[in-house]
């Protein structure tokens, strides 16, 4: 119960005693004085009477007429004229009267109605004795009518201090309400610091002291979150570019080829800085160093501009740059510039007495491709390339990708796709989900896997058409209804407007009892954060999850949008989450693990391959698992 119920309560019943102590005393008191004045005014009228009867010389019929004249102004109830031996001479009585007063209240005393006696003689010779009883009505209604207007101004009064009291705890109990969400936000880990400090000396004393808890502990959490960073960067940031190293080339990598998705197929430019041993030995390192430093800064403000382009220095004279989702054409201008700056930027470097020079290589990659593949047609293409130009390492896309184009816009418009499921299994093997992967029946019935369409998907911009059909083929397929389905959406869906409508109205439909998950890349979320939290919201709220796939930390990225978002899980690739969650040592070193999970949110290590990276992990506190070494995708 609420404490402003609680004194709600205790207030009503110390109104409610005060009322009926009060009104107890007024009505004895008015009992007590309506007695009294009916028993003066009785005793007043048997005096004056019976001095009148004397007059009458003992004639009962002439008694009889005066007492009528006294009893007919209405005032009595009951006149009687008894003789010497209490023998009646004479009686008037008033029939009883319907009162207009509930029986309750006059239930409620005990009126004693007194009689008023006075002797009736002539001269000294007594001839009886006249009893007058007041007529009672008057006061039971008087008594009534008082009782009504104090319960009236007690109901009048109880209103205003209820009104008063109502507003009053809402202003004092405001500050305790702040308090609840306050704490309520802490353990969302959302550090929350209330301005608006109440008055009350006990509830700001409580203020002050949440206040100075919640700074210590967001001060905690952000040097987690700044530990965890600081690690990412010593494992995969260059030191001397700050730009990513090649074990974050090698991770991004792997990540785009493994995804399925639009940017398992994609452009990489690789710039080599072709003299570097000769230009040492000439200048120095130093200026050397400042040459590739200011290299690394003019790649850096030339590809942030590309959308979801990633850099990194794979050793000391090549840089790799990524362009995952994108072709050619696409990037044709983003490389001149960049040999053209590069060249420039050689010349003003001083950099003389050496033969040095820029290479600048474009080759496309696919998800056929690994990353051992590439570096090896990096250097193959680096030997074969010509200085101070772009090469490119392959041809355009040739016709028969047109014709193939043209067959998947149809395929997906005539919805011949399929799901393959793979479970997610917790450490006692029991299945949190399954993710879906799609698939593509070709005119032949074959069957294609993602990474085959996908890109082009993508270059069409059918992104959000696929998703809606992936959708309606999970909630119609009968053998997925007994499973929790993660599918993966895309980020163009995620910005539709008209898609995320779509969507709501799909779910709004759904049996309660059916749960999906929604994911999407950690690359995609944060290049439209904005976006996924509505996305998030709207999942969430329909009441289905929303995950974040393929995780890591991103350089220039802080980790705040996992307090926003809150996904209900993150999967993490096995071997990036194993660097993580150990030191240079190989002691524990579990910062990202205590940071996530702090957040209410599962770690699910996905690409397990082997049962001893699952063990390792296991032992490191790791609950959920995902990979090939637990089940391969099964088409449903």
């Amino acid at each position: 119960m609420s404490l402003f119920k609680q004194i709600t309560i205790i207030m009503s019943l110390f109104l409610l005693v005060v009322i009926l102590s009060v009104m107890t005393l007024n009505l004895q008191s008015a009992q007590k004085y309506a007695q009294q004045e009916l028993y003066a005014n009785a005793q007043n009228s048997a005096a004056s009477l019976s001095l009148s009867l004397s007059n009458a010389q003992g004639d009962i019929s002439t008694m009889s007429t005066m007492i009528n004249a006294v009893f007919d102004s209405g005032y009595y109830k009951e006149i009687r004229l008894l003789d010497n031996n209490n023998e009646m001479l004479f009686q008037r009585t008033k029939e009883e009267s319907s009162l207009d007063i509930p029986g309750w209240f006059k239930g409620l005393y005990d009126f004693k109605n007194p009689i008023a006696s006075a002797n009736v003689s002539t001269g000294w010779n007594p001839i009886g004795q006249l009893q007058v009883v007041s007529l009672e009505d008057n006061a039971h209604i008087k008594l009534y009518e008082n009782f009504l207007e104090l319960l009236q101004t007690f109901v009048f009064i109880a209103l205003i201090t209820f009104t008063l009291l109502f507003f009053l705890l809402k202003l004092i109990l405001s500050s305790l309400k702040r308090l609840v969400e306050q704490a309520e936000a802490v353990s969302d880990n959302n550090f929350i610091i209330t301005e608006d400090i109440p008055t009350t000396s006990e509830f700001k004393e409580v203020t002050l002291a949440m206040n100075k808890m919640v700074a210590k502990v967001k001060d905690i959490f952000e040097k987690e979150a700044a530990s965890v960073q600081n690690y990412h960067r010593v494992l995969y940031t260059d030191a001397l570019t700050s730009l990513g190293n090649r074990n974050f080339f090698e991770l991004k990598m792997s990540d785009f080829l493994s995804s399925q998705g639009a940017d398992a197929s994609g452009v990489m430019l690789t710039l080599y800085f072709d003299g570097v041993s000769d230009a040492n030995k000439s200048v120095g390192h130093e200026k050397v160093n400042q040459f590739i430093q200011d290299l690394a800064q003019i790649i850096k403000k030339r590809v942030e501009n590309e959308n979801g382009a990633l850099i990194a220095r794979i050793d000391g004279t090549k840089f790799s740059m990524i362009f995952p989702g994108l072709h050619r054409e696409d990037i044709e201008s983003c490389a001149d510039d960049l040999l053209t700056q590069s060249i420039v930027n050689l010349e003003n470097a001083s950099i003389t007495g050496c033969d040095c020079a820029i290479k600048l290589v474009q080759m496309n990659y696919t998800s056929q491709d690994t990353t051992a593949s590439l570096f090896d047609r990096i250097e193959s293409s680096l030997q074969d390339a010509q200085k101070n130009t772009v090469n490119y390492a392959v041809q355009q896309e040739s016709d028969q990708s047109t014709l193939q184009k043209e067959v998947i816009e149809r395929r997906i418009k005539e919805h011949s796709i399929a799901l393959a499921l793979q479970d997610v299994y917790d450490q006692d093997h029991n299945i949190l989900h399954a993710e879906a992967y799609v698939r593509l029946f070709d005119e032949n019935r074959n069957v294609h896997e993602a990474s085959d369409f996908i890109p082009l998907v993508h270059k069409m911009n059918l992104d959000t058409n696929l998703d809606k059909s992936v959708i309606n083929y999970a909630i119609k397929e009968p053998l997925m209804q007994e499973k929790t389905v993660a599918i993966n959406i895309s980020l163009r869906f995620v910005q539709d407007k008209d898609a995320l409508q779509w969507l709501k109205g799909r779910l709004a439909a759904l049996s309660k009892a059916r749960t999906f998950n929604f994911e999407i890349s950690n690359h995609n979320l944060l290049n439209a954060v904005n976006e996924v939290l509505v996305f998030s919201n709207l999942v969430k709220a329909a009441g289905h999850h929303f995950g974040i796939d393929r995780f890591t930390i991103e350089e220039g990225s802080n980790l705040n949008y996992l307090q926003m978002i809150k996904p209900a899980y993150i999967k993490i690739d096995s071997k990036y989450l194993y660097d993580m969650l150990q030191d240079k040592e190989g002691k524990s070193n579990p910062a990202l693990q205590n940071l996530i999970e702090s957040l209410d949110i599962k770690i699910i290590a996905s690409n397990v391959e082997d049962k001893k990276t699952q063990t390792t992990l296991a032992q490191m506190g790791i609950k959920y698992f995902q990979g090939s070494l637990l089940s391969d995708p099964k088409l449903v």
